[in-house]
């Protein structure tokens, strides 16, 4: 019966914990070259770039007021491969969260979308938070949105450039998870009665 009790605890903190989001997973470009075009590189940890954007390493082709919030490689809006606008789409599962620590010379703003493009949320720096900007703000800004049902962000600015660092996404788990989480409490309890009768 204590056998019984224990598993079933456990399999009601498998369902609980599956209802919510997933561990968020954080995408720190480091295993990309410098100036490497960022596209498919990730679908297998949930997004995908598109190649809206390419890599910057600092040292090298990374200007030194744009610092890494960790490790040397930062993504930024490469102008030669659009509009100024990095666009990340979610892969496998929608998203509860997403966002990325930020610098920019001009105010950024990360917008979520639905899969229907209906904005679900926006965050943005407040203005220039480069190294020497003059005013209050710091580099690598975390900006974030936190919504059910996120399909895609995109950042953009009102300027010249910016840049994104451990772009951190949390996925939403698939209904299956959440469904053997209640088939296993579902099962406890029959094999609870089946015991007593």
């Amino acid at each position: 019966m204590r056998k019984l009790m224990i598993i079933g605890v456990l399999s009601l903190a498998l369902m609980v914990s599956s209802s919510g989001l997933a561990a968020p997973t954080v995408i720190d470009f480091e295993s990309l070259a410098d100036l490497e075009v960022v596209d498919d590189q990730f679908l297998a940890l949930g997004a995908d770039f598109g190649g809206t954007t390419s890599v910057l390493r600092a040292g090298t082709s990374l200007n030194a007021i744009f610092p890494p919030n960790s490790g040397s490689n930062v993504i930024y809006d490469d102008p030669q491969l659009g509009s100024g606008i990095i666009r990340v789409d979610a892969v496998g599962s929608l998203w509860g969260m997403a966002g990325g620590y930020v610098t920019g010379n001009k105010n950024v703003t990360l917008t979520a979308y639905a899969s229907d493009n209906s904005v679900l949320g926006t965050a943005s720096t407040g203005g220039a938070n480069f190294i020497g900007a003059g005013g209050l703000l710091l580099p690598n800004i975390f900006l974030s949105v936190t919504a059910p049902g996120i399909a895609y962000v995109q950042f953009s600015d009102t300027g010249n450039t910016y840049t994104v660092d451990d772009f951190t996404l949390q996925p939403i788990p698939a209904p299956g998870a959440i469904l053997l989480g209640g088939i296993g409490v579902g099962v406890v309890n029959w094999l609870r009665r089946r015991r007593t009768l």
